[in-house]
């Protein structure tokens, strides 16, 4: 049962980067279909608080992780507007793991094992060998820096919701976070305003509730997952396949080019991923 939640969630992280990049990086449908999404999911919110209250001691950390939600909005749409999402999406995740682990034990003084190192030094491989082709284009490099800025955010979000997650209800926290962001993102997803900006996505709108309830319903699926079992470790692992399927899903639909480098790249940044997760 677990391990088809966490592959569910894995499919569903990988899906709703792939439509996102289908419609090419297009952030006002993300904020569109996601901010429906997460109003839908308020009232069950406000039940929560109103029986178990509010720590107002975790509102920091929520409010630092919608902060750097807000930018992992912008780089991420950026990256897959400019270059493929078989680069991008791996070097996003690889870059924001092995920068949380490096921040947990260089700052936060936490134990990494061997395994861990390895896995650090896997991904570091992996985005240097995706990252440094000798056939990357302007637009293919200018998507790396997005991605490569994306997994910083990442980092800092992962953190600070680790800081969060004792203070309130998971619903609560991840609610009230990304209502938060949306706020926070809104003026550059809609700087032509809401109206006209609208109206210029409108053969796009049919992805947007897929998006939004893609990219919630991962963070939903795997919070009953880690309720079902108390493997948390080889949960989390499982849960980086997701860079496979969002590579394949970039190879087979969308036609990407699946060169030796960026295949190579991209297994030693999944076998990273898993060992971190793992150690």
């Amino acid at each position: 049962m677990v391990f088809f939640l966490v592959l569910m969630a894995a499919i569903t992280h990988a899906g709703w980067n792939f439509f996102s990049k289908k419609i090419s990086g297009n952030l006002p449908v993300f904020w569109l279909g996601s901010m429906c999404i997460n109003m839908i999911l308020l009232p069950f919110t406000i039940v929560i608080i109103a029986r178990n209250g509010f720590n107002w001691q975790g509102a920091v950390p929520i409010l630092i992780s919608a902060t750097f939600h807000c930018f992992y909005y912008i780089t991420l749409f950026n990256s897959y507007k400019f270059g493929d999402i078989s680069a991008a999406y791996p070097i996003s995740r690889g870059t924001g793991v092995a920068l949380t682990a490096l921040v947990a034990v260089f700052v936060l003084h936490d134990y990494v094992s061997a395994i861990g190192w390895t896995g650090i030094l896997l991904i570091v491989s992996g985005i240097l060998t995706v990252g440094l082709s000798n056939t990357m284009t302007k637009e293919d490099i200018t998507s790396c820096l997005f991605a490569f800025l994306t997994g910083i955010t990442i980092a800092g979000y992962s953190l600070a919701d680790s800081r969060s997650a004792g203070f309130n209800h998971p619903i609560v926290c991840i609610n009230v976070m990304s209502i938060t962001s949306f706020i926070f993102v809104y003026p550059v997803a809609f700087r032509k305003g809401f109206s006209k900006t609208v109206r210029e996505n409108l053969d796009h709108l049919p992805y947007a509730p897929i998006i939004g309830l893609g990219s919630l319903g991962t963070y939903l699926i795997i919070m009953y997952a880690f309720s079902l079992s108390d493997h948390a470790s080889y949960i989390v692992a499982l849960r980086e396949c997701s860079v496979i399927i969002a590579s394949i899903l970039g190879f087979v639909v969308l036609k990407e080019k699946p060169t030796p480098q960026k295949i190579i790249g991209i297994i030693l940044i999944t076998i990273g991923l898993i060992l971190i997760k793992m150690g």
